[in-house]
């Protein structure tokens, strides 16, 4: 049986949980996967005109039972008739491809974010069964036509799979109240050596931040954190989305994107790992895969109270910037947690991606008569 999945984010960009979703089917005896890289479904922005390939390659490398497929577009999906235009002058050799792909025996569709191609495919391929891994609330990051465009397509591909696999208890409940078929999965971490702390940590302190910059980050609250306390350097590792504040403070540094075997050197500088994101409709939905890293490196997590951290604390090793009107003695009290060897060891263990899907076994259910009761 093969895998077609619509991944959200580029094959080669950080390891994120479309590159776990993949691995776990190929566990599970998948022969091999046909990975359709993103192309835009939103109108275009002036800040698209800043691209750069940092931002979608971090040398992640992949199974070689993984083949990528190349969707040429052009971002006008959202107008009347974008998508049949795409269709008609952009996306026949992709559509030989699928169709080639999924033509002599049993497939599964994996849709990892709504397009109208994905739609096709589900339609007019068939596929033996299908999955929307919901892993973000979509439509909240567009805006007007490209919003409704997207609140459609999911929508529609949501009432069609036969289930959908849920990142947080936010998106679970979403499409539980559409009396669909759900399977929450939360995020996870990946096995790797625990880094090795440095000494020096405890007397120049590191507030440490490894991912994508984007307009998720609440800049103001960073700003202030940094102004409260300019003895703690503050870093943000990763691609620029969004053009952050021009004034920050001194000790607010921005690094460039690593690759993907980096990131472990970068949490051995680190004291604590920093989520500081938005409360709003987008972030309502996030599980962020920054805490299990974070947790899985030794570190405390300073946050803000979105998405599923606001169901954690202090006893997770977490530590909420927004609930404190001093920040100062809220950072002290995260630089003073520390985790021993065995407390890291059993939180990966805990938390592991293999655990994760083995747990909520979104393969069986997937395979299971579509007249069950929803999932727990």
């Amino acid at each position: 049986m093969r895998l077609v999945y619509f991944s959200p984010v580029f094959a080669r960009s950080y390891a994120q949980r479309p590159h776990f979703t993949v691995e776990a089917w190929l566990r599970r005896g998948i022969e091999s996967v046909l990975w359709v890289n993103p192309y835009p479904v939103r109108l275009p922005q002036w800040q698209d005109l800043g691209w750069r390939r940092a931002l979608h390659d971090q040398g992640t490398p992949l199974d070689p039972r993984i083949t990528l497929l190349e969707v040429p577009s052009l971002p006008i999906e959202p107008l009347p008739y974008g998508a049949r235009l795409n269709r008609c002058l952009f996306w026949r050799s992709a559509w030989r491809k699928l169709a080639g792909y999924t033509a002599q025996q049993p497939w599964i569709l994996g849709v990892g974010r709504p397009g109208a191609l994905a739609l096709m495919a589900l339609s007019e391929l068939r596929p033996t069964a299908s999955f929307y891994d919901a892993m973000d609330n979509f439509p909240e990051f567009h805006r007007g036509l490209s919003h409704r465009a997207m609140q459609r397509h999911e929508n529609a591909l949501a009432a069609e799979v036969d289930l959908v696999v849920a990142s947080s208890t936010f998106l679970a409940g979403k499409f539980r109240r559409r009396g669909l078929r759900v399977v929450k999965v939360l995020n996870g971490c990946s096995p790797g050596p625990l880094p090795e702390r440095n000494p020096d940590l405890d007397r120049d302190p590191v507030l440490g931040y490894v991912g994508c910059i984007g307009r998720w980050l609440d800049w103001p609250l960073v700003v202030r954190l940094a102004e409260r306390l300019p003895w703690v350097r503050i870093e943000f590792v990763g691609p620029c989305l969004r053009r952050p504040p021009a004034d920050l403070p001194r000790n607010v540094r921005l690094l460039p994107p690593c690759a993907q075997t980096d990131t472990a050197e970068h949490l051995a500088r680190f004291s604590a790992g920093l989520i500081p994101f938005l409360r709003n409709s987008l972030t309502a939905a996030v599980d962020p895969i920054k805490f299990y890293e974070y947790r899985a490196a030794g570190l405390p997590v300073l946050s803000t109270t979105f998405g599923e951290m606001a169901q954690r604390g202090a006893g997770d090793g977490v530590y909420f910037l927004d609930r404190a009107e001093d920040l100062q003695p809220v950072v002290a009290q995260a630089l003073s947690r520390r985790f021993s060897r065995t407390e890291t060891e059993q939180f990966r263990r805990d938390h592991a991606w293999e655990r994760r899907f083995q747990h909520a076994d979104p393969f069986r259910s997937l395979f299971s008569p579509r007249t069950l009761a929803p999932a727990a």
